[in-house]
């Protein structure tokens, strides 16, 4: 599972589910667009907008889906809660959840990370413009032992933030977002204001 915002959904985030397939020999990758995010204020665009852009960005690869699940949950999207659900829904399956070093350096804090421990391995990718995390660095976040694995593949240098002061001010956001998801913003407008 690769969960956040997605507003909008980047090359970044493709990039960094790609490199968690290959680091951890992951079958699939289930893109879980939150609904309202606990570390993070409320998106910009709508849980329509984000879900369908997110859909539109990974229609290209069959290792993906989407699934709307924490924007269908009322409430804030605790990541245990939601991998209690998927675990609900297939209890045969091996959970991992793939997380950003900018968002792993955070797990500590999270609500409930012992549970989140323990029903998913985190694969933690490395996230250019920070240093890679050390074995002590992820020890610090909460991460140290086993059921965690470092990737340290390379990811384009992309953030949802960055792509909406570039629309924001006028800059062309092509090669950060797909072509699709790129169409769906102008179509829609978002992120002009």
């Amino acid at each position: 599972m690769l969960g956040g915002t997605f507003d909008p959904v980047h090359i970044g985030h493709l990039a960094a589910a790609r490199a968690a397939i290959e680091c951890a020999r992951l079958d699939r990758v289930i893109f879980m667009p939150s609904g309202q995010p606990p570390h993070r204020p409320t998106a910009a665009a709508s849980p329509e907008h984000r879900l369908e852009m997110t859909r539109l960005a990974i229609s290209a690869d069959a290792r993906f889906a989407v699934s709307d699940l924490e924007l269908r949950r009322p409430g804030v999207s605790f990541t245990s809660d939601t991998l209690r659900d998927l675990r609900a829904l297939d209890r045969s399956a091996e959970l991992f959840l793939i997380l950003g070093w900018d968002a792993a350096r955070l797990f500590s804090t999270w609500h409930q990370p012992d549970t989140v421990r323990r029903l998913a391995t985190i694969v933690v990718v490395a996230r250019p413009g920070s240093a890679s995390p050390r074995q002590a660095d992820l020890a610090t976040a909460g991460l140290g032992g086993d059921r965690v694995i470092l990737c340290l593949n390379p990811t384009p240098d992309v953030s949802a933030s960055g792509i909406r002061e570039d629309i924001k001010n006028g800059r062309s956001i092509a090669g950060k977002v797909p072509q699709a998801v790129e169409r769906f913003i102008a179509t829609h407008h978002l992120y002009a204001e």
